[in-house]
């Protein structure tokens, strides 16, 4: 008999992140507006920074949320996905808060910067380490 799941935690923090997603792009397309740039940054700079921080949270938060859902689905203890889950949704919303686009910002935000970016580096690391180890 096939075994089923039961996904308790992935659609908590895919939904959160599909949330902060939707801020972000709904933020970007009010910055067109505003800009009226149609396409690309235009040479804003204000413009280009929106865009990044729409696509690095899509860049990076799919394969974060495939991982979560590969370890519930390998039977990793809830509490570790939540964790997990937490970690990601909490690194995502600072990224976009100190992303900067000069290096004249203040060094909270440069610190900020390596938080995230390590951060989720980390998350995506430790998320494959954890599932080879269930593959072996």
């Amino acid at each position: 008999m096939p075994q089923t799941f039961t996904l308790a935690v992935t659609p908590l923090y895919a939904a959160l992140i599909a949330i902060l997603m939707a801020v972000l792009s709904t933020a970007t397309a009010a910055k067109r507006g505003s800009s009226g740039v149609a396409l690309g940054d235009g040479g804003d700079p204000g413009m280009a920074l929106a865009i990044r921080r729409f696509g690095n949270l899509s860049e990076y938060a799919a394969m974060a949320v495939l991982m979560l859902l590969l370890m519930e689905l390998s039977g990793i203890a809830a509490r570790w996905l939540h964790s997990y889950g937490i970690a990601l949704v909490l690194l995502r919303l600072l990224h976009p808060v100190i992303l900067f686009d000069s290096m004249a910002v203040p060094a909270w935000k440069k610190a900020g910067r390596i938080v995230a970016g390590a951060g989720t580096a980390l998350l995506l690391l430790v998320s494959g380490i954890a599932l080879l180890m269930r593959a072996l």
